[in-house]
């Protein structure tokens, strides 16, 4: 069971673009968002230099712009999406000590750049990163913001996951995956776990009911080579929402049955059609008393 974190402590709960009488919503400044930024990030003991911030300001104006064309987000509102989109896309950087200092960053169903173009913004040079999107317009898109915010290292690929978790150039290669507002957990982890090589990790990013999802899910995970080794509890700075992180680490190479095919995954999950029992024909992991002995909770599934 992983340490609980709150970053609740970055200041008031409402800020700049709140709802003010009308329903009009107040412009925020690029000085004053990227100063909430930044001390919304140190609340989380994250230190973003203004290079950064200036570079995440940036994204989002392309996001805008481009939202007029493409459907990358419903938050239209500059002051959420600070906080639901940037600083929730940076959490994972509260446990930094999880991370190796290099690799390579896979994010699974990447949207509008969330949250691998923050990650490797911050994370820097030394992280090469591959953003998944299988719609080729915002794929398109994540291949302008790229190159206009001078981001090396960064590749997009207009493809399915499950046919990429079975590519050889990317199978097992990942040292980190990132998945997030993406699907269930037992989907979720069959697109992404493929990717991650034994050892690596994946960050899974839910909402406040995860808990009950994750603990349905677990023998779906050891399916397909992890195991659930942390979770955390954050409020987000700003809006006092909550998130919850939850670690798998990649102890097994995946089965060569998955992924299975494109489609597959979220038509017949894991875990069953409510999260109980697998469906027929996929594997069991071991028995959740070994979970309860590393002290991370059993769970059917």
């Amino acid at each position: 069971m992983g340490r609980r974190l709150d970053g609740a402590g970055a200041g008031p709960r409402a800020g700049p673009g709140r709802r003010v009488r009308g329903g009009r919503r107040v412009a925020v400044k690029e000085g004053e968002w990227r100063e909430r930024l930044r001390r919304g990030a140190a609340s989380l003991g994250i230190d973003l230099t203004p290079e950064a911030t200036e570079r995440l300001w940036q994204h989002w104006q392309l996001v805008k712009e481009a939202g007029r064309r493409v459907n990358l987000t419903g938050v239209r509102d500059d002051a959420a999406a600070l906080t639901a989109h940037y600083l929730d896309s940076l959490l994972p950087l509260a446990l930094r000590e999880e991370w190796p200092s290099s690799g390579l960053l896979v994010d699974v169903g990447s949207g509008a750049g969330f949250p691998g173009i923050p990650l490797r913004v911050v994370l820097g040079h030394t992280w090469r990163v591959l953003l998944v999107e299988a719609v080729r317009k915002k794929a398109a898109f994540l291949e302008r913001a790229a190159g206009e915010l001078a981001l090396e290292g960064v590749e997009v690929r207009a493809e399915r996951a499950e046919l990429l978790g079975r590519d050889g150039l990317w199978r097992e290669r990942a040292d980190v995956a990132v998945a997030r507002a993406l699907a269930r957990l037992d989907v979720l982890v069959e697109y992404a776990l493929p990717l991650v090589r034994v050892g690596g990790r994946l960050w899974v990013y839910k909402g406040p009911r995860a808990r009950e999802e994750v603990d349905a899910c677990r023998n779906a995970v050891r399916a397909v080579g992890g195991e659930i080794a942390g979770q955390w509890r954050f409020l987000l700075p700003w809006s006092g929402g909550e998130r919850w992180l939850f670690l798998v680490r990649k102890e097994r190479p995946t089965p060569s049955a998955f992924p299975r095919r494109p489609g597959l995954p979220r038509k017949r999950p894991l875990a069953g059609p409510g999260g109980g029992e697998p469906v027929a024909g996929t594997a069991k992991g071991p028995d959740s008393r070994a979970e309860k002995r590393n002290g991370v909770g059993g769970g059917r599934c």
